[in-house]
């Protein structure tokens, strides 16, 4: 019981002394009333010729000390003081504002050194330099690009008009039909291969009677192309091939 009333007294005390309002009028009441103190902590009773209590009524005991003089400063300090505080830090600031704008109008003013100038002239000249530099390599890649759009033209011209490939030519094809033609096994495996294709079959790849070398045999002489995901399909060459082999003349020669 003692301790709860201990700690609620406490509390109290706490919340008033760290209260704005209280704490203020505190410290203005100690500074109104500082003899009280002083005679309270610091005088002997010897050196009175009362007790401490009786001369503190008998000289001390004025009204406007003990109440009116420390509420008025406290008000004072809690509602005046804050306002000049801020109006303080505002001049503050406008005052490092204006000296800051001063400084700069006096650097804009100020001339420059012969050390200054040659420094910045040498900047100036450097960053030219660079750009002279910079300009220059874009040139030449742009000059190297169109070099290469030219070389990519002329290489389509001169594919769109130079003679078919001498392997589509009629003699040759005739040839490449008749070593097919004489050779059982690429003949046999050209046919699985149209089979496949005319059936729109996939897995051409996976037939154990198509080695990867008879499949490189039919792709390198372009008579075959792979579309993707184990599909093949007759070139041009490959048709023209095939016409040959089938035709009746052909096989009698």
């Amino acid at each position: 019981m003692i301790y709860e009333i201990k700690k609620s007294i406490n509390s109290i005390l706490y919340e008033r002394v760290s209260s704005p309002l209280f704490g203020t009028f505190i410290v203005s009441w100690l500074i109104w009333n500082w003899r009280i103190v002083y005679l309270t902590f610091f005088v002997d009773s010897d050196k009175i010729e009362l007790n401490k209590v009786d001369f503190i009524l008998k000289n001390y005991n004025q009204v406007e000390f003990l109440v009116w003089y420390p509420l008025i400063s406290t008000v004072i300090l809690i509602t005046i003081i804050p306002f000049i505080s801020n109006g303080a830090y505002w001049l503050n600031l406008r005052f490092s504002q204006w000296k800051i704008d001063q400084k700069k109008i006096i650097e804009k003013k100020q001339l420059l050194s012969i050390e200054q100038s040659i420094k910045l002239r040498e900047q100036f000249s450097d960053m030219e330099k660079r750009f002279d530099n910079l300009l220059s390599e874009k040139n030449d890649e742009i000059k190297q690009l169109e070099l290469t759009i030219d070389d990519l033209r002329e290489s389509n011209e001169r594919f769109k008009n130079a003679p078919k490939a001498t392997k589509t030519n009629q003699k040759e094809l005739r040839e490449l039909a008749l070593r097919i033609n004489q050779n059982s096994e690429l003949k046999i495996a050209l046919e699985r291969i149209n089979q496949y294709i005319q059936g729109g079959y996939t897995g051409i790849a996976k037939d154990e009677q198509l080695s990867s070398k008879l499949l490189s045999y039919f792709e390198s002489n372009e008579i075959i192309s792979n579309s993707g995901k184990g599909m093949y399909e007759l070139t041009e060459i490959g048709k023209k091939v095939n016409k040959y082999i089938l035709d009746e003349d052909f096989s009698t020669e």
